[in-house]
């Protein structure tokens, strides 16, 4: 995973590199996160060879506050959430009980969103929200475990979004701040076994469109980076 210092993102990620089970790994610049762009990332990213700029945000966040990409061909909103999940909080009280709510409330829209990274067109996937911790966390973990990665792995990317994030100022939202944790996101991956099977039989996806992805995603280990 890299790091990436782009102007106005606190919490981009390049997730090239990260082994899967079959001995590969994702390759670089095929899948990358991170908070909101704003005007001055723009350049940054599509430098980055992004193609696909998917903003997980409700269409309120994204009316309230337009994406600079608003309008242009490699941008799509797809929401994760209802429109009645606005906040997070409100949901559960805990992230891991948050994670799994959201999970088992939206599987059509999850399934969307891992349908729109295999279907994107040659080049980069940038997967955003708001802070880029939770929609994003979640839409990034599900095309992961598809792709093949371990839950370590993946726990361990959505771990460092810790570092990259104020929490906020009340104590509730400092307490779920802190719940930014790899237990949290192997309690949420172990709930997708126990509950549906594992990630593909969540998502319902068919053979065609998980095969596209983890092509996509995925390269064999010793090709060059």
């Amino acid at each position: 995973m890299t790091a990436l210092s782009w102007p106005g993102c606190h919490n981009a990620r390049d997730l090239g590199g990260l082994p899967t089970t079959w001995g590969g790994r994702i390759r670089k610049g095929a899948l990358i996160r991170s908070d909101r762009p704003r005007p001055d990332s723009v350049d940054a990213l599509l430098g980055h060879d992004v193609r696909l700029v998917l903003d997980l945000r409700l269409a309120g966040e994204c009316a309230a506050d337009p994406s600079p990409l608003a309008g242009h061909p490699a941008y799509r909103n797809l929401s994760v959430l209802r429109d009645e999940d606005d906040v997070l909080e409100a949901i559960a009280d805990t992230m891991p009980a948050i994670y799994q709510a959201i999970l088992d409330r939206g599987a059509d829209r999850m399934a969307g969103a891992i349908t729109a990274i295999a279907l994107a067109p040659p080049g980069g996937v940038l997967v955003h929200c708001h802070s880029g911790r939770d929609r994003t966390g979640l839409v990034v973990a599900l095309a992961l475990t598809v792709a093949g990665v371990p839950d370590e792995q993946i726990a361990r990317d959505y771990a460092l979004t810790a570092s990259c994030l104020r929490p906020g100022t009340e104590d509730h939202a400092r307490r779920l701040s802190a719940q930014v944790t790899e237990a949290t996101m192997l309690r949420t991956l172990a709930h997708l076994r126990d509950r549906y099977g594992g990630a593909a039989p969540y998502l319902g996806l068919g053979e065609p469109v998980a095969t596209l992805l983890r092509a996509r995603l995925t390269e064999p280990a010793g090709v060059p980076a």
